[in-house]
């Protein structure tokens, strides 16, 4: 498999920087992995440059707010189980977090959710309070992870491989401009990325079912809320 340094090459002989077989100066490479690492955070923020879900459990105790071992990118569903029952959650913004008057209510039926997305630690909110000991669950939207050396082994999912090639070759075309440059290479970047903006958007396509009704113990259990 490539490695970091070897992606960055075929990048820079796109662009025609380099003829195959030479070999970037050290400071040359490194600018190009700065590079690289920015482009990968700058795709974390687009929704759909990102792979798949990763499934994040918390544990809850007796309080509305819980630190995350990680910041998600975004919070795609949420649930929390307490008591054997699971409670899907309602995200709300801070706006709606704001609307709720008695934040301090306890309850075994938790209902909704809030994330600040602070960086680089976030914190979820979560009403009502819950009165006893639970599970938050939540879906989120995994990061890429950047690259931490130039001699590491590129692992990325299928089709990101290519697709980051191409976009860091039009990165670093600015830096490196020459006349001889495919006049498709810009069509081309824009074709691989949207191949896999396309397949996840149809892996990250929410389902259009209607929520399950409330089952007759979870309906029990709300009338002691």
């Amino acid at each position: 498999m490539a490695t970091v340094s070897d992606l960055i090459h075929s990048s820079f002989r796109l662009i025609g920087a380099i003829a195959a077989g030479e070999i970037l100066e050290s400071a040359e490479l490194d600018d190009a992995f700065i590079s690289l690492n920015q482009m990968i955070s700058s795709w974390n923020t687009e929704g759909l440059s990102l792979a798949g879900r990763k499934r994040l459990i918390v544990p809850m105790g007796g309080s509305n707010s819980y630190t995350l071992s990680e910041r998600p990118a975004r919070i795609d569903a949420a649930s929390v189980a307490i008591a054997g029952i699971d409670c899907p959650l309602e995200m709300v913004d801070a706006a709606g977090w704001e609307a709720i008057g008695e934040k301090g209510e306890l309850a075994i039926i938790i209902k909704k959710l809030f994330c600040d997305y602070q960086y680089p630690t976030s914190t979820c909110y979560v009403w009502p309070t819950p009165r006893q000991a639970g599970t938050l669950e939540l879906w989120i939207y995994a990061a890429i992870a950047p690259f931490f050396a130039t001699t590491q082994t590129v692992d990325l999912p299928p089709g990101y491989e290519m697709a980051v090639r191409y976009n860091l070759a039009m990165a670093l075309l600015p830096e490196y401009p020459r006349s001889q440059v495919d006049p498709t290479l810009p069509a081309q970047a824009q074709n691989y990325k949207a191949s896999i903006v396309q397949l996840n958007g149809m892996n990250h396509a929410r389902s259009a079912q209607a929520p399950p009704p409330i089952s007759a113990g979870i309906a029990a259990q709300q009338g002691n809320i």
